[in-house]
């Protein structure tokens, strides 16, 4: 059984809650490994459209693409390391990023952007 992570950022921090596996393989060896393929499921809440990003620990990044602002997106991507974060730049709004997440195969992530979000960002200086 696989628990569905839920990104949400907050007021005073963002949160990103991992995903897992729960319970054992059993699975033969010779069985293939499944793609290493993420899925983001984002609700934007905020009026700005948003273009999201993975980004990796060293800073490259992957054009997801945009959510309209009020709407909802579904990205599916190939990622082949284990830890993720997303870079969510506002139109108009200012860019953050989430928290750092441990990912695997398979994983699929849900994502809220908050109706006040670029009310948290700070000004560029």
């Amino acid at each position: 059984m696989r628990a569905t992570p839920f990104i949400h950022l907050g007021a005073a921090a963002l949160l990103l809650c991992a995903c897992g596996l729960v319970g054992g393989g059993g699975g033969a060896e010779d069985e293939p490994l499944p793609e290493p393929i993420l899925t983001l499921h984002v609700e934007n809440q905020n009026f700005y459209d948003a273009t999201l990003y993975a980004v990796s620990r060293g800073g490259e990044r992957l054009r997801l693409g945009v959510v309209g602002g009020n709407n909802q997106e579904t990205f599916t991507f190939r990622w082949l390391l284990d830890e993720l974060r997303v870079l969510i730049s506002l139109l108009a709004g200012g860019s953050t990023v989430t928290e750092s997440i441990l990912v695997s195969r398979g994983d699929s992530l849900n994502l809220i952007i908050q109706p006040d979000l670029h009310l948290k960002i700070p000004d560029a200086p």
